[in-house]
């Protein structure tokens, strides 16, 4: 039996050949691209140093990287971290580190509302 769904990286492959293409760009820059989101994981097109500054600026106007946005990153003195995220949809979700001295918890909020009502979450009811 031959599987025919679609691969996903290779949808992006696609999207980024195309998006290149359409602008009259060396077919070259989308394998640049790629390089930078697959082998070197940056989170940021600013940090794809090997393109050209306009060209940096174009794809973080014409794509986003990632479907969330930091909108609040805290640090207690106890050690404990927050992020707060925002989704694409407007809604938040946060995510939190809890440290002792022999374990980290982590806590990640996967429904804009969250019911576990948890005094330290911003996603609680």
């Amino acid at each position: 039996m031959t599987d025919h769904s679609p691969h996903l990286l290779s949808a992006i492959d696609e999207i980024l050949e195309t998006w290149f293409e359409e602008k009259r760009l060396p077919r070259f820059r989308s394998e640049q691209v790629r390089k930078w989101l697959f082998q070197q994981r940056v989170a940021d097109w600013e940090q794809m140093s090997n393109l050209p500054k306009t060209l940096r600026a174009e794809l973080a106007t014409s794509m986003r990287l990632w479907t969330t946005q930091i909108k609040c990153h805290t640090q207690a003195d106890d050690g404990t971290e927050k992020l707060l995220l925002q989704l694409s949809d407007g809604g938040q979700i946060e995510c939190v580190l809890l440290r002792d001295r022999i374990r980290r918890k982590i806590c990640i909020s996967t429904q804009v509302v969250c019911g576990m009502e948890c005094v330290f979450c911003a996603s609680g009811l």
